[in-house]
């Protein structure tokens, strides 16, 4: 096999390993968001102060990662005594992402993108770029390595004829 055919299987082989860490991450973020539903985050309390303190205290989950300054009009407020909270953006997006037909979409557009003859070419052309450019170094280093080991030649005899 020549050397852009091994490349290329390498570079097959880690896109596979980084669909498999794509997988991951979604099911990772799957569970998560499977947590929080099944704690629900409260900032303030949404029952009123009148009931008794029996009830064990909700978890508040907080994410640093997450702004948590909210637009203008998008303020907590009270409708019909419930405290209704609007969703962040992280949350809308993570929403509209989340589901299959989007993920499936996302990835079979990526896919596509990778195999347009556009985008074989232009990474062929740059591993091939890349193989001439060590290949030429290794040449370079083996010449000056040559060169580098080779004795001077001896002086020359002072000889008063040369030749016949």
């Amino acid at each position: 096999m020549s050397a852009e055919v091994w490349i290329l299987v390498a570079t097959a082989v880690l896109a596979v390993v980084a669909i498999g860490a794509a997988v991951v991450a979604v099911r990772a973020v799957r569970q998560m968001s499977r947590a929080a539903v099944a704690t629900p985050a409260v900032d303030a309390p949404a029952v009123p102060a009148q009931q008794s303190d029996t009830t064990r205290p909700r978890a508040v989950v907080v994410h640093e990662d997450v702004a948590t300054v909210a637009p203008v009009g998008l303020e907590p407020r009270i409708v019909q005594g419930r405290l209704v909270v609007p969703p962040t953006q992280h949350q809308v997006v993570q929403a509209a992402l989340g589901r299959p037909g989007v993920r499936l979409s996302i990835v079979a557009h990526g896919l596509a993108h990778a195999l347009r003859p556009e985008s074989r070419d232009r990474i062929s052309a740059l591993m091939r770029r890349e193989f001439r450019r060590r290949r030429r170094e290794r040449q370079q280093a083996g010449r000056r390595a040559v060169r580098a080991a080779q004795p001077a030649p001896p002086a020359a005899p002072s000889d008063p004829w040369l030749g016949s």
